[in-house]
């Protein structure tokens, strides 16, 4: 019965599986289709992993081992930041990282925390396997967390017999199928025992494509410190060359598909033309041909400035009216939204899977349909409109994000989530 099952299962997935083994080297391709064969077979017959009940270490102190990469500060700040906290409260951190992360491994040094500077720099290595199976031999590790795809397809070989618990972390909501053999070497690999989803709509998604997964999900949000956002000062408007009359909209992003800019770019043809409002484009790849083009046809072109890359994005955010985020898909936990929204700027956004857990339409910003350049127009024309809802909007979407996505509850999570494990 079990085999029938699994030769059917592989009659599905072979088209995409021979794609897989096609990009790999021949010494992969056992590797791969052993691992999804076993993968599918284990989870079908309700085979758990074992792993023992009590593990040895205090009550409430655990020893954790983070593999991620912190060489951003700005992007890895709200991952980092959780560990530090953890290592106050007494836990046991030792961190595989980049050796040019330089702010986060002294940090990380400061506060007790080991760091070891030899991130994995392929998705299979057995030289990298053997590494981490001497580091899991040294110390006797309660957690160990996997937050980036090479160190998760490495450490699921690595952990096999050990007693640590690997919880593996997913802040992306697109590409995740059942069907994908290269899932059952990440995420849906028998040997990972949970997976913390940025926001309950990846949670979701994963649930519908894993046997049984809706048991090893947990959604916590990346929270931010509002002290962070003390020390930023807004950029003097007229440094930019723009007075304070004048309304500011930021469009915080590089250039991709999923980003939705050309919708964005549509809905200006239906914004009353008096309005005062400029477009401030942050990052890359808005000299795209097909971009310039739309923009170039705009009847605000006038008011479109591309800013490049800025090391003060967050200055220049603090400086305008309103952050605009269009995607039609692919966010997990929008990073400019969340810190457009403790800066105390209301936020025009989309309705998708991870940005519907952000806010409240109508209350700490604008929520709008993906794909519909009218429904953008008619946000952006209220929020340019009325000082004051923009204003109100924006104090609320403050104050919801210091009661729904402050760090300490993050950390209280992590902490929930390991006493949940250890049982």
């Amino acid at each position: 019965m079990i085999v029938g099952v699994v030769i059917s299962w592989f009659k599905d997935i072979i088209p995409r599986l021979s794609q897989v083994l096609y990009c790999y080297r021949f010494k992969f391709i056992l590797t791969i289709s052993a691992t999804t064969a076993f993968s599918l077979l284990l989870q079908k017959t309700h085979f758990t992993y074992l792993t023992p009940a009590k593990m040895a270490t205090d009550k409430n102190h655990f020893k954790i081992l983070v593999i991620s990469d912190y060489r951003s500060v700005g992007s890895s700040r709200p991952e980092a930041e959780i560990f530090i906290r953890l290592a106050q409260l007494g836990h046991q951190l030792h961190v595989i990282t980049h050796a040019d992360a330089h702010y986060y491994n002294q940090r990380f040094r400061e506060h007790g925390i080991s760091v070891f500077e030899n991130p994995p720099s392929k998705k299979i290595s057995f030289s990298y396997i053997r590494f981490l199976k001497s580091l899991l031999k040294e110390h006797t590790y309660d957690f160990v967390h996997a937050f980036n795809s090479k160190g998760l397809t490495n450490a699921v070989w690595a952990l096999a017999g050990n007693k640590a618990k690997l919880i593996a972390y997913r802040g992306y909501a697109g590409q995740t199928h059942w069907y994908d053999p290269m899932m059952y070497l990440k995420y849906f690999h028998p040997r990972v025992d949970h997976i913390i989803c940025v926001s309950q709509d990846i949670e979701d998604i994963l649930s519908k494509n894993m046997i049984g997964g809706r048991k090893k999900l947990t959604t916590i949000p990346k929270g931010h410190d509002p002290a962070w956002y003390k020390s930023i000062i807004p950029v003097e408007r007229k440094t930019l060359g723009f007075t304070e009359h004048e309304i500011l909209v930021c469009f915080l992003a590089n250039v991709r598909p999923f980003k939705g800019l050309p919708y964005l770019l549509k809905a200006t043809h239906l914004i009353p033309a008096g309005l005062p409002i400029h477009f401030l484009f942050i990052g890359h790849g808005y000299d795209e041909p097909s971009i310039r083009q739309e923009m170039d046809g705009s009847p605000f072109k006038e008011k479109f400035h591309l800013l490049g890359f800025r090391s003060d994005a967050r200055e220049v955010l603090a400086a305008c009216d309103c952050l605009v985020q269009t995607s039609t898909h692919g966010e997990g936990l929008s990073k400019s939204v969340v810190e457009s929204m403790f800066l105390g700027i209301a936020p025009i956004i989309t309705n998708i899977p991870g940005n519907r857990d952000l806010m409240k339409d109508g209350e700490s910003g604008w929520m709008v349909p993906a794909k519909d350049p009218t429904s953008i127009a008619q946000a952006l024309t209220e929020m340019a409109s009325d000082k004051a809802e923009r204003e109100r909007r924006g104090v609320a979407a403050t104050e919801y994000m210091r009661t729904h996505f402050h760090i300490d509850q993050t950390v209280e999570r992590f902490v929930d989530l390991y006493e949940r494990l250890k049982l």
